[in-house]
């Protein structure tokens, strides 16, 4: 029987999220402003881009702790078989998919459909990784005897899918406020992840 290397799904997976934070910039053009404009101009026409800054380093941030975690379940994770293959890759479709719904965020940021669009795309994400690892878990594909080690990670993989659903519904209701649970959950989150040790 044909064994699947985890080493090869680590490699696709970082090579994916490599690309997918380094094409967020893409969406951050420089501004026509002609070389005998003033300094205020120039100024002037940075701020009007201060939202794709915005978006753009939430979701490098944002994509950053996604890889984290899912290197972590890595950590965690001594093989790997077919279901688990293709999860992985619908969690890659989804991270792939960052640069696009970032850049619908920038264009239309109080928007319910951009909003709705942006975390839609992130509680997939949070979603798909939280299915990779309780499938693998499942299945008895992690190390044993790291069982305090793997119960935090399971929180912080929980929390990213309930920091996401918590910031959709909030797109669904009130787009402009869409951005509020964020540091909120993370606040909370670390609060709970100190008091458990």
């Amino acid at each position: 029987m044909v064994t699947l290397s985890k080493s090869r799904i680590e490699a696709l997976s970082d090579g994916v999220v490599a690309i997918a934070i380094t094409l967020l910039v893409l969406e951050l053009k420089v501004p026509e402003v002609m070389s005998h404009h003033s300094d205020k101009e120039m100024l002037t026409a940075l701020l009007e881009l201060r939202w794709e800054f915005v978006t753009y380093v939430v979701t490098f941030l944002i994509a950053g702790a996604f890889w984290y975690l899912h290197h972590l379940t890595f950590h965690f994770i001594k093989n790997v078989d077919g279901p688990l293959v293709w999860i992985n890759l619908m969690f890659l479709m989804f991270i792939a998919l960052l640069p696009f719904s970032a850049g619908l965020m920038e264009h239309l940021y109080v928007h319910p459909v951009s909003q709705f669009f942006y975390f839609g795309n992130q509680l997939a994400i949070a979603l798909l990784l939280n299915l990779h690892w309780q499938y693998a878990k499942w299945r008895k594909m992690t190390v044993e005897g790291q069982a305090t080690d793997a119960d935090r990670l399971s929180f912080r993989v929980a929390l990213s899918a309930a920091v996401f659903a918590a910031c959709f519904v909030t797109a669904i209701f009130f787009p402009a406020e869409s951005w509020i649970p964020l540091p909120a959950f993370l606040l909370v989150g670390w609060v709970l992840e100190k008091m458990r040790r």
